[in-house]
């Protein structure tokens, strides 16, 4: 009887304790004010949302870390972080099995100011971030140019990741959504240890696809689309179709814009947009000739190039025009953003 009395005693002093742990936690360690703009966009949705307090942030990092579990890539940045000139090309990458430690860095990625991009491999348990220097993503109004095209197309005034039409923006590989240091089938998203005939996405022949794989896709979707999830509410790369309706329906001319060589494409309601030539890069290296993405696999589709069975459709600016090639997807290209009105 007395030893009962004892356990109980001892029982109720631990748990007097443990309160008085918890409560002294919560009073020496209060929910943090720290007011943000976060914007991140899944899916090619952009949504904005105004958090207060750090509670607030760790449940915000929590969804995005749902999100990618449930398969959609997420890229956020903190709108108050945002560049005032074009962001460099610098890109930091973690891995990760641990989904706590991704949202330690994801925080440590956004109290820096970068652009995080993450995604999770289910097969393998692994967490995946890359981060960048944040660039201007909102765009006002005057961003989109109407061209009077037949389509009723928007194309964005400035290369995506670009603030001036004269400015380059970021270079992009062929189905990927961040800027690198080296552009390569070593360093492409959608083929295994550097090979092009390892493809694993975006592949209609199982020759060139990884232990045979082949799919049906042929244009980007929104996770992969570098428009789409750098500036979001509606934009995207324009396909193969789109590109060739400024080639039918403008007016091109060659032409120098603040001492920058480029395209200038007047539509038939006389409004224009210019298209600068910024060359492309391979591996580490800009080469000249200037190329511009489109969104289209190069399949049925009459454009030149060696590349048959793994190219993507580019075109090329220059003296003479818009011209169609097909492309290594590795290649480093800009990208012009489109959207409906």
């Amino acid at each position: 009887m007395i030893n009962d009395k004892i356990l109980n005693m001892k029982t109720s002093f631990r748990l007097f304790t443990l309160l008085a742990a918890v409560f002294c936690l919560a009073a020496c360690h209060p929910d943090e004010e720290h007011p943000r703009d976060i914007v991140y966009i899944v899916a090619g949705n952009t949504t904005t949302v105004h958090l207060e307090t750090e509670s607030e942030w760790q449940n915000l990092l929590d969804r995005f870390c749902d999100y990618a579990e449930g398969g959609d890539s997420v890229t956020f940045y903190n709108a108050s972080n945002a560049a005032k000139g074009v962001a460099t090309k610098e890109v930091t990458e973690f891995s990760t099995t641990s989904r706590d430690e991704m949202k330690q860095w994801m925080s440590q990625m956004e109290d820096a100011g970068k652009t995080v991009t993450v995604t999770y491999d289910r097969e393998r348990g692994l967490w995946h971030g890359r981060a960048y220097a944040t660039a201007p993503h909102h765009p006002q109004n005057d961003y989109w140019v109407d061209l009077g095209l037949p389509s009723g197309l928007l194309w964005a005034k400035c290369n995506v990741g670009a603030t001036q039409p004269e400015d380059s923006g970021y270079f992009y590989a062929w189905g990927e959504i961040l800027p690198k240091d080296d552009y390569s089938w070593d360093t492409y998203r959608y083929c295994v240890n550097g090979d092009d005939h390892s493809l694993t996405k975006y592949c209609h022949l199982s020759i060139v696809g990884y232990n045979g794989y082949t799919d049906t896709l042929t244009v980007l979707q929104p996770n992969d689309d570098a428009a789409t999830m750098n500036i979001g509410n509606g934009a995207r790369t324009p396909t193969y179709y789109e590109w060739k309706e400024i080639w039918d329906n403008c007016t091109l001319d060659w032409v120098t814009q603040n001492g920058v060589n480029g395209l200038r494409c007047t539509g038939p309601n006389g409004n224009s947009i210019f298209l600068p030539d910024a060359g492309h890069i391979s591996g580490n290296h800009i080469n000249t000739w200037g190329f511009y993405w489109t969104a289209s696999v190069a399949v049925d589709i009459p454009c030149p190039g060696d590349i048959m069975t793994t190219g993507a459709c580019s075109f090329e600016v220059n003296e003479t025009g818009l011209h169609l090639y097909r492309s290594n997807r590795f290649l480093g290209m800009q990208v012009r953003a489109v959207r409906s009105k």
